[in-house]
């Protein structure tokens, strides 16, 4: 019985991916902010939440390489603590609180919250406008 316990976690562990945990970032904000529906893919973060500036209580919505889960364009969300540079900030994710550069294959800024969430037809459609050099719609 006692060999059986290690050797079904070391199956598990074979069996599951090591980039399985960068993949639940959204998931992860998504409790961070109370959503009571998950927003699991990254990207999605930048068409369902208004955009706003980089601060502190932001999440920063970040392109990157390699699929998503779904098959789609990958990306990353993270919830910047403090700002503590141009382009570089404390932030929190999924792997814990680290500094990252916050202006590498920016996608957006968000402000989400879970009144925020924009109905099932989309996000409102507006003009193209720059707001720290990001063009939101």
């Amino acid at each position: 019985m006692l060999k059986a316990i290690p050797m079904t976690l070391a199956l598990i562990l074979l069996a599951t991916p090591a980039s399985a945990a960068s993949f639940n970032c959204g998931r992860y904000m998504s409790k961070v902010f109370g959503l009571a529906k998950p927003v699991a893919l990254a990207l999605e973060w930048a068409r369902r939440f208004p955009h706003t500036s980089a601060r502190p209580g932001a999440v920063v919505v970040q392109s990157r390489k390699g699929r998503a889960l779904g098959g789609g364009p990958g990306g990353h969300v993270s919830k910047i603590v403090s700002i503590v540079g141009p382009c570089r900030a404390i932030v929190n994710d999924n792997r814990g609180t680290y500094e990252r550069d916050i202006c590498t294959r920016l996608v957006a800024y968000v402000s989400p919250s879970s009144q925020s969430l924009f109905s099932a037809g989309g996000p409102p459609q507006h003009e193209p406008t720059w707001q720290s050099s990001v063009i939101t719609r």
